[in-house]
């Protein structure tokens, strides 16, 4: 009974339910039970308050079904005493005939308004990643990735608070790579230019800059 109270009181804590008191030291619980899967689920948290004012806490279950079959899942949140947070939560799943996936995202927030969030996958011979980040100016980059089945993409995009942007594509595989990229200034001036490598032809290259006005840029 005290550990199941323990983890519940984890658990409202990392829902932002439970404010923990000052001078919280800590608290940790576990269980351990069968589950109508015919398997068993072991969950764990923990969750503390440092003097200075700042808040973690983190659970994990791992679940099976009795045919080979696993899942994980993995949370955590924790604000700092400027305001600051992080959270991240993960599930990953196995299977009796070897086969895994996973998922996984990372957040943060700073004190001053900058975020940045991070996605990842991976199962069945695949993995992506994506990335959104926005500063506390106003500029914003954005980026994602794919790899799988010989191949690899990866795109990025960025806007500056002072209006600049870029924007650039990337690809590979199969004996050949081409990357190109978009580029404008704060002034108006732009680049465009694309790269272009295969096995046997080497590497060809275009690119070119101009003006607010059209005319090349000197």
């Amino acid at each position: 009974m005290l550990k199941t109270a323990k983890l519940v009181l984890m658990t409202g804590v990392l829902c932002g339910l439970i404010t923990l008191p000052a001078d919280a030291r800590g608290v940790r619980g576990r269980i351990f039970r069968m589950n109508p899967r015919g398997g068993v689920t072991r969950s764990a948290g923990a969750a503390a308050k440092g003097a200075n004012g700042g808040v973690a806490a983190k659970g994990h279950s791992l679940s099976t079904n009795g045919q080979g079959t696993a899942t994980r899942t993995d949370v955590g949140k924790a604000t700092g005493p400027n305001g600051g947070t992080v959270s991240r939560q993960s599930s990953t799943t196995t299977s009796g005939s070897g086969t895994a996936t996973h998922q996984g995202t990372v957040s943060a927030t700073g004190p001053n308004g900058g975020s940045v969030t991070t996605t990842r996958t991976a199962g069945n011979g695949s993995a992506t990643r994506s990335t959104t980040a926005t500063g506390p100016n106003g500029g914003s980059v954005t980026s994602s990735a794919t790899a799988g089945n010989g191949t690899a993409t990866r795109s990025t995009s960025a806007t500056g608070a002072n209006g600049s942007s870029m924007s650039s594509s990337a690809t590979a595989g199969n004996g050949s790579a081409t990357r190109s990229t978009q580029a404008t200034g704060p002034n108006g001036n732009s680049y465009s230019g694309s790269t272009t490598a295969a096995k046997g032809s080497g590497v060809q290259h275009t690119g070119a800059c101009t003006t607010a006005s059209g005319a090349p840029c000197k």
